[in-house]
């Protein structure tokens, strides 16, 4: 080989030494050389590879709304969660699972949301929201004077006495004819409350299906009287009583009733003083020694029905003893102490 093709063949050699930027240029402590070996050559070709390091940063995980909620007993149903969004350098917007546990509004207790994400890279990030079901403080000295079963010839001057004390109260109202009555009870400030619209126990408590059109029935009555939509109610014979297993089949359906009326939304009321006036008493004087003997401090649902004259009598003296002794009377509410009984069917 000649001089001249010597030179030749360096300096297509020289030539032959290439700089290759296969990603867009990073920092320089990103950046590796490696060398390849020609086929067959002495001479090596240079080529410049960019250095990924390994994604090891978990996405951002970024709560929508509050990171702790609170929840009155009964006050929200069912609980609506606003969710998350995450966020991941390498991968953008990822999408997140949300493990929502089951959230009884109409128990006190504390819950906990779960999110959790995980990137291209396996990265896992997670985060939790606090949800607490909160009771209502308890009102010392508070009095819910409540009325089963009316309408009835007694109730106008039931309410002439409340009216009189400046007294509020609540009505659990069955479909009797007697509108007048119940827009009375609504328009002079009284908690009005849904107590079956045929109170008849043998139908009612056959099924689910028919307790709840039962239900409805009176809830649109009131609804089309009042203007007012009530999710306040109370089972006949109360959330304990044990005559519907004659008419259920053995299906237990008090135990399945509590938890579907809550699901639908309602509050339902049993009680914690019964004056006795649906059976055992038939005087003024026993419904009244029946309730005041019985109060003392903190919340007293008292069950009374309006549809007994002698029952009704005593109520002015039962308020009387009331106010006397600072007690408060007040009419029910959503947020109101329930006074709930073990079911027992």
């Amino acid at each position: 080989m000649s001089s001249v093709e010597k030179v030749e063949r360096d300096k297509k050699a020289n030539e032959s030494v290439k700089v290759s930027k296969e990603r867009k240029k990073l920092p320089l402590w990103l950046a590796g050389l490696i060398l390849v070996l020609a086929g067959g050559s002495s001479y090596a070709t240079i080529r410049l590879l960019t250095y990924v390091p390994p994604d090891v940063e978990p996405p951002v995980i970024t709560l929508k709304g509050e990171p702790e909620i609170e929840l009155k007993l009964g006050s929200e149903m069912p609980y609506e969660d606003a969710g998350a969004t995450a966020w991941d350098e390498r991968d953008g917007e990822l999408s997140v699972a949300t493990e929502l546990p089951k959230i009884d509004v109409w128990k006190a207790g504390e819950y906990e949301v779960k999110y959790v994400v995980t990137d291209e890279s396996g990265n896992v990030a997670e985060a939790t929201r606090k949800v607490r079901v909160v009771a209502p403080t308890p009102v010392e000295g508070a009095v819910y004077l409540t009325f089963d079963d009316g309408p009835s010839e007694h109730t106008a001057r039931l309410l002439d006495v409340l009216k009189k004390y400046d007294v509020k109260a609540t009505f659990f109202v069955i479909g009797r004819d007697m509108d007048e009555l119940i827009k009375r009870e609504y328009d002079e400030g009284h908690s009005i409350g849904l107590h079956t619209f045929s109170h008849n126990y043998a139908y009612i408590y056959r099924n689910q299906n028919v307790f709840f059109e039962d239900l409805t029935a009176i809830q649109n009555k009131v609804r089309d009287i009042t203007g007012h939509t009530s999710m306040l109610m109370r089972f006949p014979g109360g959330s304990s009583n044990t005559v519907s297993a004659l008419y259920d089949g053995g299906t237990r359906i008090m135990s399945r009733l509590v938890t579907e009326v809550e699901a639908r939304g309602f509050r339902y009321f049993d009680w914690n003083i019964s004056s006795g006036d649906a059976g055992g008493v038939s005087t003024s004087d026993e419904v009244y020694n029946n309730v005041t003997s019985r109060l003392g401090p903190g919340e007293w649902i008292v069950l009374q029905h309006d549809t007994q004259g002698f029952s009704v009598d005593a109520v002015e003296r039962i308020i009387q003893f009331g106010k006397k002794n600072g007690y408060q009377f007040k009419p029910l509410t959503m947020e109101s102490y329930g006074a709930w009984h073990g079911v027992r069917n």
